[in-house]
């Protein structure tokens, strides 16, 4: 992990020696990071897409077999083998992308030149918002980002509380770290708005 964090922080230090900011360069740096890791985001929203179709199949075996648990599991990937969809799928594709993640989660935290960087109302990257702005958004964009991934309406519940709880960690980072995090959710969310165009466009046309 120490290995991959050293070789991030080249990369954003490579980036800040031409943008000049490190705010633009986080900016540009999650960019780069969610442009490589795309395929796998792509897998995951397919897998998620068939999870969702197939999502009034599953209520209808809820209904039939709610009372035998057993029977119900049986008939459910009985259904998932139909449809040629693992349940895990959606999971399985986030793994690799964690290995690059979680030591960019670790670089950002701890990056030296954050404590004299400043961006917009920001006076030091390595501190926290001050007026709570980074949080409010980091949010507000998990939320957007998860509700439009749902594939169940009993999800909305679990959403709301998992965004407060990313806005709440947010407050105690440092500015580096929310910006990152907003950036990567706003990323998120035109992708995933672009991938369901699309799928609404080919449906269209068939």
């Amino acid at each position: 992990m120490a290995t991959i964090a050293m070789y991030l922080g080249q990369l954003l230090e490579f980036i800040h020696h031409y943008v000049g900011n490190y705010g633009v360069a986080i900016i540009v740096f999650t960019v780069f990071i969610r442009i490589l890791l795309l395929p796998f985001y792509i897998q995951q929203m397919a897998m998620m897409k068939k999870m969702k179709e197939i999502q009034p199949l599953v209520e209808e075996l809820k209904k039939k077999y709610g009372k035998d648990p057993q029977k119900l599991n049986m008939e459910t990937m009985k259904l998932y083998q139909e449809k040629k969809i693992n349940p895990f799928g959606g999971c399985l594709p986030m793994l690799l992308p964690l290995i690059i993640l979680w030591p960019l989660f670790m670089m950002l935290r701890t990056y030296p030149a954050f404590s004299t960087a400043s961006f917009l109302w920001m006076h030091s990257l390595a501190e926290r918002d001050p007026y709570y702005i980074i949080p409010i958004l980091a949010t507000v964009t998990t939320y957007i980002s998860s509700a439009m991934v749902a594939t169940d309406k009993s999800q909305n519940s679990m959403n709301i509380m998992m965004s407060l709880f990313m806005g709440w960690i947010t407050v105690t980072l440092p500015a580096g770290v929310g910006i990152y995090w907003v950036t990567s959710n706003i990323f998120q969310i035109v992708q995933q708005y672009i991938f369901m165009r699309e799928t609404k466009t080919l449906k269209g046309e068939s």
